[in-house]
């Protein structure tokens, strides 16, 4: 954790990994490889304020009706879809996406992080929520994907993080001996599942949004900064 990130947050740093007991690293993407600060300006101010701006007879009634179906879906493979908010909305969600382009931004030391697990000789799998066209689009953007080895949508897998059927459906596009395997992932849901599936190390992220408040969790160890699994790391 470099000074930067200490005045940011001066809580004492993750325990480290055993790196001794591992051969995968599976890694989210929004929130933990990336910055969920994109994400949330998009759901949180621009998708509600496009979808009122359609509904300009009754835009409170709008407002509610996004609100109870974000709801509705929250945690499922909907809540991740592309397809299901332009159907729902009515709104070219993609279309959406790239005026906020400027906000899509790389973690801090995530690429050093990276590069130095590809250098230990341990595999690299994103496992991610998000839509395959969402992920095509942040690459484009960033590059991200040339510092993995495989990448997983939920959507290839028809089910979310948050339900036990990914995890075995995992095992065979992406196989790995859970007992020696790392999940990093802001999803404190993904992370649960995960565990019950025997995923053996987790660790969450304090700050998925950068410019955000700081994620707290009772059960889970939380990374303040991606350096952080760089400790021991060999």
């Amino acid at each position: 954790m470099d000074s930067q990130t200490r005045a940011k947050n001066p809580e004492t740093p993750a325990a480290p990994v055993d790196w001794s007991r591992v051969d995968t690293v599976l890694f989210d993407m929004d929130g933990t490889l990336l910055d969920l600060h994109f994400d949330n300006r998009f759901w949180g101010e621009l998708i509600p304020q496009e979808y009122m701006r359609c509904q300009p007879d009754d835009p409170e009634c709008a407002r509610r009706r996004l609100e109870d179906e974000m709801q509705r879906v929250r945690g499922r493979l909907e809540w991740y879809c592309v397809d299901h908010w332009t159907h729902f909305t009515g709104l070219d969600v993609l279309a959406l996406k790239r005026e906020l382009a400027h906000h899509v931004a790389i973690k801090p030391h995530a690429v050093e992080v990276l590069d130095r697990i590809a250098a230990s000789g341990r595999e690299r799998v994103l496992v991610t929520n998000a839509h395959p066209e969402v992920y095509a689009f942040k690459h484009r953007l960033t590059g991200i994907g040339d510092h993995l080895d495989r990448i997983v949508s939920a959507h290839d897998l028809f089910c979310a993080k948050e339900d036990a059927t990914f995890w075995e459906r995992l095992q065979a596009v992406a196989p790995h001996d859970p007992a020696r395997t790392l999940l990093v992932d802001d999803n404190l849901h993904a992370l649960a599942s995960a565990r019950r599936a025997g995923i053996a190390q987790l660790r969450g992220m304090r700050y998925p949004d950068e410019r955000g408040a700081p994620m707290t969790s009772d059960d889970r160890v939380l990374l303040e900064d991606l350096s952080d699994l760089l400790d021991g790391l060999t």
